[in-house]
């Protein structure tokens, strides 16, 4: 679940990483980052961050990614979007360079009170445990592996829930339910179902619109196309049958619900 922050001064309600996209087919043009909270909520002394692998002598748990949130806070719909100049999907709050790494585990971080500067190694000892010190608090954290108990042979360590891989295949795209959990998205934009800057539609299983699984009201073509992105995978965020893996019945229940949501 998010987590709730106060800093020294001020409280910075109920903050969490939200969507996250590390890679896309062709070229990297759509990375981002997406933080969800209270509209107007303070983000100072908060950094993202992610980390990864350093250098052969650093190891593990080297920041790769550095963005100070200090003077940010999020918009008033609810949404804070980081990502690059070259974004399409969604134009960015925050442009900033991400150049996010894929092919190993790499875990995606808000941080309070961050002392340490990009490029520093936070696992000096590769114990797979942050070094005490170099950061007040965890405020939301998780890790897109590369394998399911990392660190697995020559991988590095994965400092929060690990978020897949499914058929081999580390996730380039995440987003988080409503109830809390991560699930995998997929991985292309066009058709996929990427919501950057707005809500995520992965709790349509459970929700009042069952089959809404982008959240705009509706089950139809959109919705689809999610729906047969994840065929066959186990996404509970399209597993509308909870049978355990995406198939006909899913199908069903979204061609049954087709339309406008019940008001």
């Amino acid at each position: 679940m998010c987590v709730r922050t106060a800093l020294a001064a001020e409280d910075n309600g109920t903050i969490c990483l939200n969507e996250i996209r590390i890679d896309q087919p062709g070229a990297d043009n759509d990375e981002y980052v997406e933080l969800k909270g209270p509209p107007g909520a303070s983000l100072d002394g908060l950094w993202f961050i992610v980390v990864g692998d350093g250098t052969t002598a650093q190891g593990s748990g080297v920041i790769e990614v550095f963005v100070n949130l200090a003077g940010k806070t999020i918009p008033s719909d609810g949404y804070l979007l980081i990502g690059e100049s070259s974004m399409t999907a969604a134009t960015p709050d925050i442009v900033t360079s991400l150049n996010f790494e894929n092919g190993d585990n790499v875990t995606h971080m808000l941080l309070r009170g961050l002392t340490s500067t990009n490029g520093a190694d936070l696992d000096v000892d590769d114990d797979c445990t942050l070094d005490q010190g170099a950061f007040i608090e965890i405020v939301d954290a998780v890790t897109i592996g590369t394998s399911s108990t990392p660190p697995a042979a020559g991988a590095e360590c994965g400092y929060a829930t690990v978020v897949g891989p499914e058929k081999d295949a580390q996730a380039m795209h995440i987003l988080r339910c409503r109830s809390g959990g991560w699930v995998r998205g997929g991985d292309a934009i066009v058709g996929g179902d990427d919501t950057p800057g707005t809500v995520n539609g992965c709790d349509a299983t459970s929700s009042a619109c069952q089959g809404d699984l982008n959240g705009d009201q509706v089950v139809d073509n959109a919705d689809l196309g999610i729906l047969l992105v994840k065929w066959e995978f186990p996404d509970p965020s399209a597993d509308l049958d909870g049978s355990g893996v995406v198939d006909g019945p899913d199908l069903g229940i979204i061609l049954s619900r087709w339309g406008a949501c019940p008001v």
